[in-house]
């Protein structure tokens, strides 16, 4: 008889899934595939058959798909021989790291120079407004006109009538608990049983309110009113100087001259 297999079940409106134990132990299989062993003691040539392996004073067993590295080189273990597929002998320090560093020594001297200026003079210039001038000002005082007396009636409320809050119901199954399974999509599908509906509660009971009206208010508003005017007088610009030069005069500069020579570059393994 063929195997028949439960994927899933369910039941209302939730599905549950089942574990596949033969799915997850093909899986297992398949994580073991290039695994990295490490670095092994044990002499490896391309094509030995040499299993177990020695790593770290440990006895190791490799399977297919297993890596390891002896000396420079790295194997890879087909199930029953070991296959070389890299040889790092011929890389340099360099080759193991991300990053170097080196230094430069420049070489040689530069003939002092100088400039200079005779006959100049200067004077003071305006070069900004520190604080700009502010003109009179005059600000009349708002006036307000007041308001009226005013007279509110309070609300007034009619109140309710008494009443009944409707009865809670519950459905209850009147028959068992139905299940289905269907081969095509392995599924196992519970289903609920017919219900009834019955009251489990009774609704709450209101005593109502009675007629009632909100007190009255009466406001005796207010006089009219004026704010005091003011007056500002204003204020003068300040400026900011500094000195410029009105006559240059002359000015003579040295010729520059560099005398360099060969520089050594050494970069080192970080």
């Amino acid at each position: 008889m063929d195997k028949m297999y439960l994927s899933k079940i369910v039941q209302g409106g939730n599905t549950l899934y089942i574990k596949d134990s033969e799915a997850r132990e093909a899986i297992s299989a398949l994580e073991a595939y290039s695994d990295y062993l490490g670095v092994t003691t044990t002499a490896l040539t391309d094509g030995a058959t040499t299993n177990p392996i020695t790593i770290n004073s440990e006895s190791v067993t490799a399977k297919k798909g297993n890596i390891a590295n002896y000396g420079s080189k790295e194997f890879i273990f087909n199930g029953s021989a070991w296959q070389e597929f890299g040889d790092l002998s011929a890389l340099g320090e360099l080759a193991y790291v991300d990053e170097a560093t080196g230094s430069v020594t420049a070489a040689g001297t530069n003939a002092p120079s100088a400039v200079s200026f005779s006959g100049t003079t200067d004077a003071d210039f305006v070069t900004g407004v520190d604080t700009a001038a502010v003109a009179p000002s005059f600000t009349e005082g708002a006036f307000s006109a007041g308001t009226l007396p005013s007279f509110t009636e309070g609300a007034f409320s009619t109140g309710t009538l008494p009443s009944l809050g409707e009865a809670t119901t519950g459905n209850f199954a009147t028959e068992g608990v139905t299940a289905s399974y269907t081969e095509a999509t392995e599924t196992l599908t519970l289903g609920s049983a017919s219900t009834s509906a019955a009251v489990t509660a009774q609704g709450s009971f209101s005593a109502g309110t009675l007629p009632s009206k909100a007190a009255d208010t009466f406001s005796a508003g207010t006089l009219p009113s004026k704010a005091a005017d003011t007056f500002s007088a204003g204020s003068a610009a300040t400026f900011s100087t500094s000195k410029a030069i009105t006559g240059l005069g002359t000015a003579t500069a040295a010729a520059q001259v560099f005398t360099g020579s060969a520089v050594e570059v050494t970069v080192s393994a970080a």
